[in-house]
């Protein structure tokens, strides 16, 4: 809903008045009216900017600085800013006045469904270039996508830059480097590195597809269109394909532009100079041209797409162990933050002394005074998950006494959703049919082994998928209550007292 009545005056360019005429809607950065000259009759679009969203002072002042840097662009291919009120001398707040374009916007172009012949789309990816190079001249555009190209007659413009990266400021989940839309963000942003203009000539290029083929080249491989993780996985580590494997009436050369403007390397990105080169070049061979020549380079360019491919593949996999990996860690310092009540208690009711935490080697020491320490460690993470009880093993672990009982720290998931699991304890004791004795030397026991016990690295994830309940040398006995058992280890480690050697 307008938060300004219609017909609402304010001060414009060449100091004459406006007034609204009508709503135009809310776009990604305030909201957007009609308005017209009282003196010249002269038709503008006015955008409220609402500055109180931003997170602090500077954040006003830059983008006030940005869309003031904007006005100086002049070009038939960017929407024109011809009036900016910082909101002191105003009504309705800080506000610009852009001129106002009638067409409607390329996304409803292409929302169409209609085909576009390959001369007009070469037409149109020539004024989106043009655009944002006028643009990147001055400014970082950091929100290019078709909602932001608006058409006038047979022009297409480029509007609402220079103020993207302080869109949802104040709500974004990721503090993204340039906020753009997830559809078409570089990877760099993702990545939260350093914005250049090479992040435009990517989204640019998502846009080429777009023009040519009408459908977002990434979209095939995006589960959720309305789920971040799902666009970042595409952007970082799936490769668009060649377009003209959709359409093949494009060029060849216009084929590799293209699948160099959406390089996930920004430096194996194009220069506006080069792609507007490439797309003034005649789009039909001439007949001088040998064709073998042209068979090679199309070979050379699959060739190329495939070693991307293969590469992006392994990228893809680095990234899901390491992400794997940090959110193992998180479960692990979770569990640690679950004991820390125990062990606050025992210092609190015992006068004696105090229990500690030190970390040696990879291993948690929590030592008891004048008992023996109590000993947590972390195995690696399986390299496939170990199902069992209803659900899946993503890690392990083991915790008890040196010299009494322990038992293994199993993590569990349940379903796809859970991305943490939840840390079981697992007791084990050897089945009743069984002669200890005979197992000593095997699976890590010794003659010093106190049951229950738990497995140890070498041991843990060759055992543990045995835990299904059916018959076996061990027997298996789960507990969700970490703690508990921690605290029984206290126990039992107060009633050995210190381990003398």
């Amino acid at each position: 809903m307008p938060s300004i009545p219609i017909s609402t005056t304010f001060s414009g360019p060449d100091n004459e008045t406006f007034k609204t005429t009508d709503f135009l809607g809310q776009g990604a950065f305030g909201e957007v009216y009609r308005a017209v000259g009282e003196t010249s009759g002269r038709v503008v679009a006015v955008k409220l900017l609402p500055l109180g969203a931003l997170a602090d002072a500077d954040s006003k002042i830059a983008l006030l600085n940005e869309i003031n840097t904007a006005q100086q662009i002049r070009h038939p291919n960017v929407v024109q800013v011809l009036f900016v009120n910082d909101g002191d001398s105003s009504t309705i707040g800080p506000y610009a006045v852009m001129e106002y374009v009638s067409g409607g916007s390329l996304a409803n172009v292409l929302r169409a469904g209609t085909r576009i012949p390959l001369e007009r789309a070469i037409e149109m990816m020539i004024d989106i270039a043009q655009g944002t190079k006028a643009i990147n001249e001055k400014l970082i555009h950091r929100d290019i996508k078709p909602d932001n190209i608006l058409i006038e007659g047979s022009k297409l413009k480029i509007g609402d830059f220079g103020i993207s990266k302080f869109v949802d400021e104040s709500t974004r989940h990721y503090t993204f480097k340039g906020g753009q839309h997830r559809a078409y963000m570089a990877p760099e942003g993702w990545e939260n590195q350093a914005n250049t203009i090479k992040i435009d000539v990517y989204s640019v290029g998502l846009v080429f597809y777009e023009v040519l083929t009408l459908r977002h080249p990434l979209l095939p491989h995006v589960k959720d269109p309305n789920n971040d993780l799902d666009w970042r996985a595409a952007h970082l580590y799936q490769q668009c394909a060649n377009v003209r494997t959709s359409r093949n009436d494009v060029p060849l050369s216009i084929a590799q532009l293209l699948s160099r403007m959406v390089s996930k390397r920004p430096d194996d990105r194009p220069y506006w100079d080069e792609v507007l080169n490439v797309l003034s070049q005649p789009s039909v061979v001439s007949p001088t041209k040998n064709p073998t020549v042209t068979a090679a380079v199309e070979a050379a360019v699959a060739r190329k797409e495939q070693e991307k491919r293969r590469e992006l593949e392994l990228l893809a996999q680095q990234d899901k162990r390491q992400t794997q990996l940090d959110l193992y860690r998180y479960s692990y310092a979770a569990l640690l933050a679950e004991l820390d009540p125990v062990v606050e208690q025992f210092n609190q009711e015992f006068q004696y002394g105090q229990m500690t935490r030190a970390e040696e080697m990879g291993t948690m020491f929590y030592r008891v005074p004048e008992a023996q320490s109590i000993q947590v460690s972390l195995f690696r993470p399986p390299d496939s998950p170990i199902k069992v009880r209803n659900g899946e093993i993503i890690g392990g672990g083991w915790i008890g006494l040196s010299n009494g009982i322990s038992a293994n720290l199993v993590l569990l998931k349940h379903s796809a959703d859970d991305l943490y699991g939840r840390w079981n304890i697992c007791e084990i004791k050897i089945a009743g049919n069984v002669n200890p004795a005979q197992l000593i030397g095997n699976f890590g026991i010794t003659e010093h082994t106190v049951e229950p016990f738990g497995f140890n690295a070498e041991h843990f994830y060759d055992q543990i998928q045995y835990a299904t309940g059916m018959s076996h040398v061990f027997n298996y006995y789960f507990s969700e209550d970490v703690a508990r058992f921690f605290a029984k280890l206290i126990q039992e480690s107060c009633k050995i007292g210190k381990l003398v050697r």
